[in-house]
């Protein structure tokens, strides 16, 4: 592809992709990292070389490497790209608006609960907001990619290289059917998980699969059957229909599958291990808005355990909010 006559006009987004997959290396990193398709990105990609009337990547495999045109462009587009944010920088001084986008990710057990929150408290202040509440297992990969900006998760991360602000602790709890599990005895794990199968989630990187997976480690207990799966309200259904028991948490009480006339949700024998949830930022990147979040995160969080949990739920596996 050559030629001397542009077939169009440049555009700032297929600027921003073509920088995205220079910098990641390929197609499918540049999609994660914008949050889009990689068939968007290939076809965002082709109208730039088209508008361009240059062939602008080498394709090996799912790798790319730059043209000779490709380097050049890459050298001016950033220029381009970096001169734009300084212009929307400066722009913000005249607008109460001080970010034009803000991307969200949130453990999906708290999605739906904690999404009115994260609106409020971020509409005032961001033009274009995106939240992900969906199952994913890359959320340390997507906030070090910069695909999402502020984290609400249960995964862990280092300290000394993200801003960490805590937002509630939950114990974990086990979700039995209705009347299997007798009130105020302590829990025969052995003897529950003879009598039927565990409901478990099936991705051993899922952290509540982790802490579950540890704390029957810690207490000696052997799992042999169990039954796998990626979904909350799945399990949900399985414990309620009297197919089996979880560990799971007490915010999965606020899951609208989740029937108090079929489950019970009982303590788990001591010493019990804790989910921490936290809202995670890169540091230095958007002032005292992650602050100000999880703040409201907080006070949203506390409402809900004393009007939603504390009636169904013993004292003693109450969340903790932190902070």
């Amino acid at each position: 592809m050559s030629g001397t006559h542009a077939a169009g006009r440049l555009d700032s987004d297929l600027l921003g992709t073509f920088l995205a997959v220079c910098e990641s290396g390929s197609m499918t990193g540049a999609a994660r990292r914008l949050g889009v398709s990689q068939g968007a990105i290939s076809q965002r990609i082709g109208r730039l070389e088209k508008t361009l009337s240059l062939t602008l990547l080498q394709r090996t495999g799912r790798e790319v490497s730059l043209t000779s045109a490709g380097r050049n462009l890459r050298f001016h587009a950033q220029k381009v790209v970096d001169e734009l944010r300084e212009c929307e920088r400066a722009m913000r001084t005249f607008s109460n608006i001080n970010y034009p986008e803000i991307s969200v990710g949130i453990l999906n057990t708290l999605g739906k609960n904690l999404m009115s929150t994260l609106v409020q408290t971020l509409e005032p202040v961001v033009e274009q907001i995106r939240i992900r509440a969906a199952v994913t297992y890359s959320h340390p990969e997507d906030l070090e990619s910069g695909a999402i900006d502020l984290l609400i998760t249960a995964y862990e991360f280092d300290d000394a290289r993200y801003d960490i602000y805590p937002i509630v602790d939950e114990p974990l709890v086990i979700l039995a059917p209705k009347g299997l599990i007798a009130k105020n005895t302590m829990v025969d794990l052995e003897a529950l998980a003879g009598r039927l199968p565990m409901i478990r989630f099936a991705n051993s990187r899922r952290p509540l699969r982790k802490l579950a997976d540890a704390y029957l480690a810690q207490q000696g207990v052997t799992v042999t059957r169990s039954i796998e799966t990626d979904q909350a309200s799945s399990a949900l259904a399985s414990v309620g229909g009297g197919q089996g028991w979880a560990i799971s948490t007490p915010f999965m009480v606020l899951d609208p599958f989740f029937d108090h006339r079929e489950i019970d949700v009982i303590a788990l024998p001591p010493p019990v291990l804790v989910r921490k949830i936290n809202l995670v930022a890169r540091p230095g990147e958007f002032a005292d808005i992650p602050g100000n979040l999880a703040v409201n995160c907080r006070r949203h969080l506390q409402k809900e355990i004393e009007t939603r949990l504390a009636p169904f739920l013993p004292a003693s596996v109450h969340p903790r909010v932190q902070g």
